[in-house]
């Protein structure tokens, strides 16, 4: 993103830049920034044209070749056109071609989820623009947003507390800064945020709420691991959907498990699994109530019990239940 954004900073817009994958709210933000750089208040209505999903390519071209009212710069949005995935040779192609010839008065700007490098049109754009992968900033960088946003405001995060905020809510940019904002207004623009305070105003997400059933799994506290799924029952997840994050928390906790015995550090396992920091974290503060033997025979009964709802063999509620109340003995 470092092109994107030094080229925002110097006013010096390449004819076409790709947007894709990672996370969306990087995606939006940077689009707006783009938007910004390239017409700013030059009648905006006028000189940007944006394509969302399937669209004729050659209306996407002939918009592109028009002239901007005012302005220096047209700004052409195509958005979710499935062009960079295979299935669209012919409008894929057209639009490669059209790429290498964007008129200097156009800035174009694909926004797509997925991008295949392998294609012509990811080559073409990558040559006469940019391509860049919309990751969303992990770790320390993660932290230090969230701690930045909340200084601007001038309200005080310390690090334990922002590590337990992404634990709370989860790794999603566009959930953490409506919790942030939510935060911010409880404390009235002042003060330092504690756990007390997360606890108060943060929605918890499922990750969450699965942390905290496997943390009473651990325990061996088996009326609280029943409480916190039924709670979750309640709030109305399925259990299906409850189980495949369970088989994904011991997945964690092996994995985690035997790259730390392994040697790997947190950031490299951070990077090994594609994982957010926080998870490895308490992954490996999980493991240490289970041994590695008890883990791969719980991921084998989580299958096996995936298998039986699927099959209907067995109610799901109550496969589930059953599931816990085994592991939490």
């Amino acid at each position: 993103m470092n092109t994107v954004k030094n080229d925002i900073k110097n006013g010096m817009l390449k004819k076409c830049y790709l947007l894709y994958g990672g996370e969306a709210f990087i995606r939006n933000l940077y689009l707006k920034r783009l938007k910004t750089a390239a017409v700013g208040e030059a009648f905006p209505e006028m000189n940007i044209d944006i394509f969302n999903g399937d669209t004729d390519v050659n209306k996407i071209i002939d918009a592109a070749e028009t002239l901007p009212f005012m302005s220096e710069k047209r700004l052409v949005v195509v958005k979710d056109s499935g062009l960079f995935k295979a299935g669209k040779k012919d409008g894929s192609e057209k639009m490669s071609d059209f790429v290498k010839d964007i008129p200097n008065s156009t800035c174009m700007v694909f926004v797509e989820d997925e991008a295949d490098k392998r294609l012509k049109l990811f080559k073409a754009v990558s040559k006469a623009g940019h391509a860049a992968l919309c990751k969303a900033p992990t770790g320390n960088e993660l932290y230090r947003w969230a701690e930045n946003m909340l200084s601007k405001n001038k309200i005080k995060m310390e690090r334990p507390q922002t590590e337990y905020f992404f634990k709370t809510i989860g790794g999603d940019m566009e959930k953490a800064v409506f919790e942030l904002n939510k935060l911010i207004n409880y404390k009235g623009g002042q003060g330092e945020i504690l756990i007390e305070d997360i606890d108060a105003v943060c929605a918890k997400s499922l990750e969450s709420r699965i942390f905290d059933l496997v943390d009473a799994i651990g325990a061996r506290n088996t009326s609280l691991a029943i409480k916190i799924y039924r709670n979750i029952i309640l709030n109305g997840e399925q259990p299906v959907g409850i189980l495949a994050m369970i088989t994904r928390q011991f997945r964690i906790m092996l994995e985690a498990g035997v790259l730390t015995a392994s040697g790997k550090s947190v950031a490299e396992i951070v990077n090994l699994t594609n994982q957010k920091d926080f998870v490895i974290k308490k992954g490996l503060s999980q493991s240490k109530n289970f041994t590695s033997e008890i883990l791969k025979m719980a991921m084998s009964d989580c299958l096996e019990t995936d298998y039986s709802i699927k099959s209907g063999l067995i109610d799901g509620e109550t496969a589930v239940e059953m599931l816990i109340v085994k592991y939490s003995k």
